[in-house]
């Protein structure tokens, strides 16, 4: 067992983010009737869907967070581009917090994409995780013996 350096970093991210994201996700299901049902019917008005879309990209970009923070120190040998992809993952967290803040700010047609932020998070990190599959994997598999 290999001890976990780099990849701690996204081990702290992805479970504030859980924490965040659950956290959201128990409001906007105390305010359900409140604010998205009137006469028996569903409402979504456009700052719940992006308070919603917060919470609902914040869960598995969380997760992913956890994975890659599991692996990341096994997966890629170059300390630089390790580090690299530890804080792009970190990053991808942006979008969910993007979302959720252009919800909070009234969903505003001119609120800045934020989110694009952790788009390009994600890309570099799976690009980099991707570019590094076969060296990361130890020697009985890469050989294709069990």
């Amino acid at each position: 067992m290999h001890p976990i350096r780099q990849g701690k970093l996204n081990i702290i991210v992805g479970l504030a983010g859980l924490l965040l994201a659950s956290s959201g996700g128990m409001a906007l299901g105390a305010t359900f009737d409140q604010h998205s049902v009137r006469d028996g019917f569903h409402l979504l008005t456009l700052v719940r869907f992006y308070l919603r879309e917060g919470h609902s990209h914040g869960m598995p970009l969380s997760l992913y967070n956890l994975i890659v923070g599991l692996l990341l120190d096994q997966w890629i040998a170059n300390p630089r581009w390790r580090r690299v992809a530890s804080w792009a993952t970190a990053l991808s967290l942006v979008l969910p917090i993007g979302l959720a803040a252009k919800g909070a700010a009234g969903a505003s047609a001119t609120f800045p994409p934020i989110g694009l932020i952790g788009v390009a998070g994600m890309f570099v990190s799976l690009v980099l995780l991707l570019a590094n599959s076969r060296a990361g994997l130890p020697q009985a598999a890469t050989s294709g013996e069990n």
